[in-house]
């Protein structure tokens, strides 16, 4: 199954009166796309991002992955948040008929410049990004 990132940050709400995410990851059906499988949101690394939107993006990722594992009839599905260079991801998982688990499954640090490129290559990080890799495609596929 090949996999396709969409980022939506570029879409004005004048463009569209629909919730979107910031970025979407989708499964490609030949030449189209198919059910989107992740979602992601996207802060800028700035003084005045607050809790409160942090927690507002978090409530928003929540809804969309349970909207998408309640319509493609899906175990999970994965979501991302991006504040500066802290990265988060969650799992929302289908606990029960109706019922959703979100869970945080990993957090990493990127590095802000070239210097700190070799410590961000490290066992801990590594282990991280394959759990999340592993869990993508073992719960989030159709």
């Amino acid at each position: 199954m090949a996999a396709d990132i969409q980022w939506c940050i570029n879409i004005t709400a004048d463009e569209t009166r629909e919730i979107r995410p910031d970025a979407t990851i989708s499964r490609l059906c030949q030449p189209d796309f198919g059910p989107s499988l992740e979602f992601g949101e996207v802060k800028l690394a700035r003084a005045s991002t607050d809790k409160h939107a942090l927690c507002h993006d978090l409530l928003r990722l929540a809804v969309f992955a349970k909207d998408t594992v309640d319509v493609n009839k899906l175990k999970a599905a994965l979501t991302l948040q991006i504040n500066g260079y802290n990265i988060a991801f969650f799992l929302t998982h289908l606990q029960h008929d109706g019922m959703c688990l979100v869970q945080e499954i990993g957090q990493l640090t990127f590095p802000r410049s070239l210097e700190e490129l070799a410590s961000f290559v490290n066992l801990k990080n590594i282990r991280t990004l394959l759990i999340v890799t592993e869990t993508f495609w073992r719960l989030c596929d159709l």
